[in-house]
């Protein structure tokens, strides 16, 4: 609600006139917003999906971003960042030597659950560590700690969709910066395996256990999924109406009777808000990634390097995504948005 109304303002004053707006990412945010309202009129139980539908107004931020974050804006939002993720990251470093050590009892942070402090935690660390390596006016006293800190707050999160998109993202960044990089990974890797605890490394084993429960779960909560999309597919079962009717989809040898969503973007968009909605989400973020990616070997300096840690960053959380739902969370989302209008403005910006 802040941000439609602090983009209508603007609007209204002129402010935004001849500033970026992230345009190529404007119809698909158009049509997922469409077929969001689409999939509430048409809902299992409409007043409630209903109540869902005022948090459409946060994609406002992807335009709303590129137009106000320019070169100053960017280095005030990269410093916040580095300062909110060190906080975090002690906070949860704290709270494993206090005993939030093991898969029963997990760091968090000042948040209500593991999944977004991890999944926070991603894109605060990937920010940070892009601009610490690629801008040429990095600041090292104020992008180390949050790197160093925060990187190890994840690991012991045993949180394993963060360690995946911790991995693609620093594959990608060494693809952007320097790619003989990429060979010294598997040593990375080995000095890892030595230095962290054996639960870590028995959760990192466990990522290819389908006997696994967690990992059996997701495998039935994907079929559960399918099913509901074959049912209802192009407005899906209404928004919020996924946790309430799985039950009706369970697999009987599921481990769970109950969850509150797929724990995957692409799957819980399609069941949720159909097939159009999902296609929206696609196109989204393959404009995206499209637009960053061209754009970069046309850039220097620091527009590259703030058009660099946006893309990285979003890959980070998007194959994060593919094993949680992510693209939901508040605390997620909002930053992802920013990040995403951010870096589309800047190569609008640059006219790259």
């Amino acid at each position: 609600m802040i941000a439609g109304v602090a983009a209508w303002r603007a609007w209204r004053a002129g402010e935004l006139r001849g500033r970026p707006a992230a345009r190529v990412l404007l119809p698909p945010l158009l049509l997922f917003a469409v077929m969001s309202i689409a999939s509430a009129v048409f809902s299992l139980d409409p007043i409630r999906s209903f109540d869902k539908l005022p948090r459409l107004l946060v994609l406002l931020l992807v335009p709303l971003s590129a137009a106000v974050i320019d070169g100053v804006w960017w280095r005030r939002l990269v410093a916040s960042l580095a300062v909110a993720t060190t906080i975090l990251a002690v906070w949860g470093l704290v709270q494993y030597a206090h005993g939030y050590n093991d898969l029963e009892h997990r760091i968090t942070g000042p948040l209500s659950n593991y999944m977004q402090y991890a999944g926070w935690m991603l894109l605060g660390v990937v920010i940070t560590f892009s601009e610490l390596v690629l801008n040429p006016a990095r600041r090292f006293w104020l992008l180390l700690p949050p790197v160093l800190l925060g990187t190890v707050a994840i690991l012991l999160s045993y949180t394993r969709n963060a360690w995946v998109g911790l991995a693609a993202a620093l594959l990608l960044l060494a693809a952007v910066w320097r790619r003989r990089l990429l060979l010294l990974y598997p040593v990375v890797a080995l000095a890892l395996w030595f230095v962290f605890p054996r639960s870590v490394l028995d959760r990192v084993v466990s990522v290819f256990d389908l006997r696994q429960a967690s990992n059996y779960d997701r495998v039935c909560m994907t079929l559960s999924g399918f099913q509901m999309i074959r049912d209802y597919p192009v407005t899906g079962v209404g928004l919020d109406m996924v946790s309430r009717i799985y039950p009706l989809y369970r697999r009987d040898d599921a481990p769970r009777w109950r969850v509150p969503h797929l724990h995957n973007n692409i799957m819980q968009i399609a069941a949720e808000r159909g097939l159009v909605a999902l296609a929206a989400y696609l196109w989204l973020m393959g404009a995206f990634f499209v637009t960053t990616w061209r754009a970069l070997p046309r850039l220097s300096g620091r527009s590259r390097a703030a058009v660099a840690a946006s893309l990285v960053s979003v890959v980070a959380i998007s194959v994060a995504g593919m094993f949680e739902y992510n693209f939901w969370f508040a605390n997620i989302q909002y930053l992802m948005l920013v990040l995403m209008g951010a870096g589309v403005g800047r190569v609008e910006e640059a006219g790259a």
